[in-house]
């Protein structure tokens, strides 16, 4: 399964909806995030990709491929490039040092409202990395 496509979305969904660690950590939490890769041919990935998360008090109730819209107007858009997707979900690198850092931005959202939460974004990635995936390979 790759990553970023709908399959993959519905299956960190129901991850995240298995782990009490994540709905304890989010259990204030509500609202939609957006995870965004950025486009980069070198890596494989032709244009952005995007997953849609709506996460309410430790729940997720729904996650599939992101639209314009959901882009738009979700609270929370985090991107990054297929590379520091890969070390995240290979959980080589904390979600929130990569953002201090600049490696995975906060294209959206405050960054102090989103600092209580920062258990939970751990655990966010800490899931979509148990369920795995391939990312499209590297251009030749």
């Amino acid at each position: 399964m790759e990553v970023f496509t709908e399959e993959w979305c519905a299956a960190c969904c129901d991850r995240l909806n298995q782990r009490e660690s994540y709905r304890l950590a989010a259990a204030g939490w509500e609202g939609a995030a957006v995870l965004l890769m950025s486009a980069d041919p070198e890596q494989g990935v032709d244009e952005d990709r995007a997953v849609w998360l709506d996460i309410h008090h430790g729940q997720c109730r729904s996650a599939r491929v992101a639209t314009e819209e959901d882009l738009e107007t979700a609270p929370y858009v985090f991107r990054a490039d297929p590379a520091q997707w890969k070390r995240l979900l290979a959980n080589e690198m904390d979600p929130v040092s990569a953002v201090m850092q600049g490696k995975l931005k906060l294209s959206r959202g405050n960054l102090f409202t989103l600092a209580k939460y920062a258990p939970a974004a751990r655990e966010m990635v800490l899931a979509a990395g148990e369920v795995g995936g391939t990312f499209p390979s590297a251009a030749e």
